[in-house]
């Protein structure tokens, strides 16, 4: 799998957006390591956290009836991770032609800065009232994508 070190397109500069997740008790499993469903909510809450920051603001296409929906997660677990325990999480968007967007992110372990997962969320933004996809423009992929020059 992708990850933000090994980036699938080189020749393009992406814009990349950090954001810290502490690790609770509570997201623990019987094997006492952070439950794979955990992860999800993590990335989830670094990828709204990076929407804030590439000002595309999700309450503003939430009042165009505009919303991101993934279509397909890929997660892949590289290292254990425990409590306690804070995370750095690196997203990337790619915003692709028409509607679709590919977000990148890397987890890692603050403590020793080890990878701990990859993932790769495959998306679309779709106009909520019509239900049907919404193409993204210019200016929006810009602000998700790429490096202003």
């Amino acid at each position: 799998m992708e990850t933000l070190e090994k980036k699938s397109e080189p020749q393009q500069a992406f814009k990349s957006f950090t954001h810290m997740v502490k690790v609770r008790w509570v997201d623990l499993d019987e094997n006492g390591h952070v439950n794979n469903g955990v992860y999800q909510s993590y990335f989830d809450e670094a990828r709204r956290a990076a929407f804030a920051e590439t000002g595309l603001s999700l309450n503003d296409l939430r009042s165009r009836n505009i919303g991101p929906v993934i279509l397909k997660a890929e997660l892949e677990y590289k290292a254990e991770l425990k409590y306690p325990e804070t995370t750095r999480l690196v997203t990337r968007f790619e915003a692709h032609k028409g509607s679709r967007v590919l977000t990148i992110q890397d987890l890692y372990r603050e403590s020793d800065g080890a990878l701990v997962c990859s993932a790769k969320f495959h998306g679309l933004f779709m106009d909520l009232k019509r239900m049907r996809p919404y193409k993204v423009s210019d200016e929006e992929a810009g602000k998700l994508s790429h490096i202003p020059m």
